[in-house]
């Protein structure tokens, strides 16, 4: 029997971008392992918890790399697919230690390496923490038989520098509309009453962590310039940077018109009740919350960084330059003085083009990520 592992930095990854293919190799009678820190649970896969630590040159993280390389070793996978940065390097760190790599130097030809990349933290902007990140890439790219990219930017980025020996492009891992169906009216009210939203005014939405690399003190700072109160922006999402927003908003005075919503799982219910999804993120692989947006019918305004910008022209959607806040403000400002309660229409039309969608993406991301192949040659 076929053996692979999947390996993520968060258990939540499994299960917000990679349970169709798990399912899809289940059936197939391929036996599959998951890594991750925190618990997955599906039935079938075998899930091994793996301590990461956030930062990719924590000290700690030699530790799992050993770890996960002797689990690695003992399983013998016949496959390995990494995601993410953290996890795609230590993985793939942990994959090569191992013996499970088919680098030059490796010997006897061994198992299939496959990097799925979700989003490069860096720019080819010559940066020193460009060239840290970049430096880590190149240190395993002879070791990665396939990498797949998401955006036109981390596309020209991995082919200029050679970051696998074959190099891929995929439209996403695929949204399950499913997910997302239609919601009434008196859902809408109900849930507004339920979460403190506003009735009556202009309702932006932000979803994501707080993080560095989301950024919300650039929302925060565009309200403190905005002249008008008929606006409420709720976030939704927790992480390191929340009290440090929330000291942010009471600073500038904003308590009334920005809401806190903490972590959500009624995400599709945000999408149908907001009327705009604002992203500040600083780098992006392609953003699940844009594509979620845009597929319940939502305006969305965007930094102009990859992976958001791809989405924004091939959608028509507005953007702006990454910590810009004056720029955000100005295109909030044009939303709000458009707005009237009235003709809010609570059943938007569907904005995402289909090609996203995981109904379209499945089986052309088998395809590509040579899974369907591999099952048929063993």
């Amino acid at each position: 029997m076929k053996k692979v592992l999947m390996i993520a930095s968060e258990a939540s990854h499994f299960e917000n971008f990679h349970i169709p293919y798990i399912e899809y190799l289940l059936k197939r009678n391929v036996e599959v392992f998951t890594a991750s820190r925190g618990v997955f649970s599906l039935e079938g896969v075998t899930h091994f918890t793996i301590p990461y630590k956030k930062k990719l040159v924590s000290p700690g993280n030699v530790g799992v790399i050993l770890k996960l390389a002797s689990f690695i070793r003992k399983n013998g996978f016949d496959t390995v697919y990494t995601n993410s940065t953290l996890a795609g390097f230590t993985g793939r760190m942990a994959a090569i230690l191992s013996g499970k790599s088919s680098g030059k130097n490796s010997g006897k030809h061994s198992k299939k390496l496959v990097h799925i990349c979700h989003g490069y933290l860096f720019d080819d902007d010559g940066s020193f923490r460009s060239k840290v990140y970049l430096f880590f890439e190149k240190l395993v790219k002879k070791h990665t038989d396939l990498l797949a990219v998401m955006n036109s930017d981390d596309l020209q980025i991995a082919k200029k520098y050679g970051l696998g020996k074959k190099i891929v492009f995929l439209n996403g891992m695929g949204l399950d509309t499913e997910k997302f169906p239609p919601v009434s009216s008196e859902e809408i009210y109900s849930f507004k009453k339920a979460k403190g939203i506003a009735f009556d005014k202009y309702v932006f939405l932000c979803v994501g962590e707080f993080s560095e690399r989301k950024h919300q003190k650039t929302i925060i700072e565009a309200c403190s310039l905005l002249k008008s109160d008929r606006y409420q922006v709720v976030f939704a999402g927790d992480g390191v940077l929340l009290e440090e927003c929330k000291d942010l908003v009471r600073e500038n005075r904003l308590d009334d018109q920005l809401l806190f919503l903490g972590h959500c799982r009624q995400t599709n219910m945000l999408y149908r009740t907001c009327d705009c999804l604002i992203s500040s993120s600083r780098y992006e692989g392609i953003p699940f919350n844009v594509l979620e947006g845009l597929y319940c019918g939502e305006r969305v305004i965007v930094t102009d960084v990859k992976g958001n910008n791809d989405l924004a022209r091939e959608h028509g959607q507005e953007m702006y330059g990454f910590s810009d806040p004056k720029a955000l403000a100005e295109l909030m400002s044009r939303h709000i003085e458009a707005f009237s309660a009235e003709n809010r229409n609570s059943h938007r039309e569907n904005l995402l083009k289909s090609k996203y969608t995981i109904n379209n993406v499945l089986k052309e991301n088998l395809s590509l990520l040579e899974m369907e192949r591999d099952i048929a040659e063993k």
